[in-house]
């Protein structure tokens, strides 16, 4: 009896285990992005009889392959700075891609209960029950669907009206317009009018994205080369973490005289990685500081520090130094990253900071004001922070005095090997981009480094690996966006509509009919 059993259950997960590998061949990392636009087909295909909770199960499994492919640097994050043996590690990288794939579990569950309360099509209901889902499902490592269409370029600049969220509706819609124009096929005669709906639906969709997306290149083109720009430099002194750790020095000379060196080349601004300066914990409040940082060099200076007062509170923060070596304002990373800034449950057992030494009880930023450079506003972000749109979307705002004229990221990606999360982290973060029409300046310790320009395209990288710096004009931005004003709204929409398909229908279990 097992071995039956066994083979259904293969049966049953083969075609969400395709959707799986379609995706994260699709996305960041691996970048086949024309598979974006099929990825959910086999899933679709394996949920059209499946109760919800066969659907909430089948989705999940999708969920697991999907992160088992895209987050394979997790496992060398865990033993490396964790200091957890290989079996460990798997482990909790298994539980990791369980708990993360969940999230197309929750949405075919979903799903499933829309489309037998309503009869409605997927290319109506698959866009809202995956926004829904992306708006409320809670990730470790945040990410969204619709990030594997960043290399498409008129359709990234739809991010600027609804963030990634709207570009995973897009890419959902497709999904579920071509599912329905497929099903629609096996009817027999006249199957082409039942068809016309979802394929005119993909069609409309497709070209009227690309067509505001043509036109929000040409607009922002025409900003950019209108405004003011300052010759802005990134440095990489590729000294990652362990070298770090055994000798601090490694990191600070470097950028001494890679800070020297982007002053011979005219650097106006200069922006060190994060925690760059680690020789010992800055005090904000001792202004002559500033000069010891920058090694004397007359620039204004974006540097990446340890502050406080240790052993009792310390901050991940980023700090402004002035041309003449004064210390201005300072940011303090928000969001903590496991393990590597923070142990779960370290504040209830310290011990665990005595078994994992690579890690350090660190203290939580509480505000987003941008960095002052005389005229100009920096909005600051430290590490993953950058993949979070709400939280860049926060330092965005305007506090009375304008927006931040340009974002700048500081990263020490050294924590994850020589896989693909750099080009990971670098392709989320380049969203913000779009979604606020600003620079993204992003130095990091030992790779990618870049500038990304207000049209999400990476003009400039530093490759992982390299000690170098490159310096270029950055344009200097003002104005809002849609974006910035409405924030998540394809995500919270979605909820909302799917809440009163619910209060409609009376509840999930009525099943009716399509209409004709």
């Amino acid at each position: 009896m097992r071995l039956p059993r066994l083979r259904a259950l293969a049966q049953a997960l083969a075609l969400p285990t395709l959707s799986g590998v379609l995706y994260f061949l699709s996305w960041v990392g691996y970048g086949v992005w024309p598979l974006a636009f099929i990825c959910f087909l086999p899933l679709l295909w394996s949920l059209r009889d499946a109760t919800p909770k066969q659907a909430l199960g089948l989705g999940a499994w999708m969920g697991f392959v999907t992160h088992l492919g895209g987050y394979p640097w997790i496992i060398h994050m865990l033993q490396a700075f964790a200091f957890l043996p290989l079996p460990i590690a798997l482990a909790i990288y298994l539980l990791f891609c369980a708990a993360q794939g969940l999230l197309f579990g929750v949405m075919s569950y979903l799903l499933r209960r829309a489309t037998l309360a309503t009869g409605l099509r997927m290319y109506a209901l698959l866009p809202l029950a995956l926004c829904a889902t992306e708006w409320a499902y809670p990730l470790i490592f945040q990410s969204y669907t619709g990030v594997s269409l960043v290399a498409v370029l008129p359709l990234l600049q739809i991010a600027e009206l609804g963030g990634p969220m709207l570009l995973s509706a897009l890419q959902a819609l497709v999904n579920g317009g071509l599912y329905d124009s497929f099903t629609e096929s096996l009817h027999g005669p006249g199957a082409w009018k039942r068809s016309l709906a979802p394929t005119s639906a993909v069609f409309l969709a497709l070209s009227a994205a690309s067509a505001f997306g043509s036109y929000a290149l040409i607009r922002q083109q025409a900003r950019e080369k209108a405004a003011v720009t300052r010759k802005t430099g990134i440095a990489q002194p590729n000294v990652g973490e362990v070298e770090l750790h055994k000798n601090p020095q490694a990191s600070v000379r470097t950028l001494w005289e890679q800070n020297a060196e982007l002053h011979a080349r005219g650097a106006e601004l200069v922006v060190w990685p994060e925690v760059g300066f680690n020789l010992h914990a800055v005090n904000v409040d001792l202004k002559q500081m500033g000069a010891s940082i920058s090694g004397k060099v007359p620039v204004s200076l974006v540097a990446g520090v340890a502050r406080g007062e240790p052993p009792r509170k310390i901050w991940n923060s980023a700090v402004m130094i002035s041309p003449d070596g004064l210390l201005g304002d300072h940011y303090d990373k928000i969001k903590l990253l496991a393990f590597g800034e923070y142990i779960p449950f370290g504040d209830m057992f310290p011990i665990l900071y005595q078994w994992s030494p690579m890690a350090q009880p660190l203290s939580r930023g509480t505000t987003t004001a941008p960095l002052h450079d005389g005229k100009w506003l920096l909005a600051a972000s430290i590490c993953y922070e950058d993949i979070l749109p709400w939280a860049v979307r926060e330092t965005m705002r305007d506090r009375g005095e304008g927006r931040p004229h340009v974002l700048v990221n500081l990263t020490n990606d050294s924590w994850y090997g020589a896989g693909h999360e750099q080009e990971q982290h670098l392709m989320l973060a380049a969203v913000r981009s779009v979604e606020h029409r600003r620079w993204l300046v992003r130095a990091t310790s030992t790779g990618t480094s870049a500038f990304v320009d207000s049209m999400g395209r990476v003009v400039q990288r530093i490759e992982p690996g390299v000690r170098a710096v490159a310096v270029r004009p950055v344009p200097m931005l003002e104005g809002n966006t849609f974006y910035q004003t409405a924030g998540d709204w394809p995500g919270y929409g979605s909820a909302a509509v799917l809440a009163l398909i619910a209060l409609q229908w009376l509840g999930w279990g009525r099943k009716r009919p399509r209409p004709a």
